[in-house]
């Protein structure tokens, strides 16, 4: 096993974690909560004091193959979620450091579970950090890391196959890189537009931001005790609830209707049963 390329990527991935911490940093300042930006900005020294080490070592070796993909994949969710749990912990606002790092374990695998009885007792700059975090694993956090780092291709693929669930990994273009970029170009735009849309109909723009990262992650994660009834909107339960179902479609069905393979999207099968499961369990709860 390399363990030094293991090392340098883990290193450098975590650093990228560090950069993500900056913008619930600015959010912070911006609200006057300076509280929470020293939580970050104290957050952020230990997190590049854990991955600066590892970012600077040069292997002798820059191969690796299926087992150092899955070692660095299963290391960095951990690490991930330890050092994303920081900003909670030390800013007091959770006060148990098992309940941040459940928290945090929760936004990063989107999977939406919550220990906060009371959500809105916490900064603006947590909550974004919060939504944030479900945005970021929403796509993968692996995919997101290979979007912006300097990977060659083959420890790319390595990755994504060590991430993505299911048997095999397909690759929309000859780059597993390049893949990565145009998956999350899409979700990018995606959640763009539903930002516009919430704000269009009424939602203020930093709740807009923040509920459109908890649908594109399809986690959930609410800033109101009382989650979209809050707005006591039809318009923004629709938006959200079509905005949950398009995001929960493989992105691979979206690049092929840009780039008009259309017969791809008609013989897809998983497409067709994620449909027919929504119809049918629509279709139940009306009746």
């Amino acid at each position: 096993m390399n363990r030094k390329v293991i090392l340098n990527i883990l290193g450098k991935m975590i650093l990228v974690e560090g950069v993500l911490m900056l913008l619930p940093t600015l959010v912070a300042v911006y609200y006057g909560e300076y509280e929470a930006a020293k939580a970050f900005c104290i957050s952020i020294l230990v997190v590049i004091a854990v991955g600066l080490p590892g970012a600077i070592l040069h292997p002798d070796s820059m191969s690796m193959y299926a087992k150092e993909g899955f070692t660095i994949v299963g290391l960095l969710w951990i690490l991930w979620s330890l050092l994303g749990a920081l900003p909670f912990y030390i800013s007091r606002e959770i006060l148990s450091y098992v309940d941040c790092f459940f928290e945090t374990v929760s936004g990063f695998t989107t999977t939406g579970s919550s220990i906060l009885q009371n959500v809105e007792t916490l900064s603006r700059g947590m909550l974004f950090w919060r939504s944030f975090s479900h945005w970021v694993g929403g796509m993968g956090v692996l995919v997101f890391v290979m979007a912006i780092l300097p990977l060659n291709d083959n420890n790319s693929i390595h990755l994504m196959r060590a991430e993505v669930p299911g048997p095999v990994v397909g690759k929309l273009v000859p780059k597993g890189k390049t893949t990565a970029k145009i998956l999350y170009g899409i979700y990018v735009v995606m959640t763009l537009l539903e930002i516009l849309l919430l704000v269009i109909g009424g939602m203020p723009l930093f709740d807009s931001i923040l509920h459109s990262f908890g649908t594109a992650g399809t986690g959930g994660f609410g800033i109101k005790n009382s989650s979209i009834a809050y707005y006591n909107s039809a318009y923004i339960d629709y938006v959200i609830g079509i905005f949950m179902m398009l995001f929960g479609i493989n992105f691979n069905i979206y690049y092929y209707i840009l780039i008009r393979k259309f017969v791809r999207v008609k013989q897809n099968t998983e497409l067709k049963t994620y449909l027919a499961i929504i119809a049918f369990a629509t279709i139940g709860i009306t009746i």
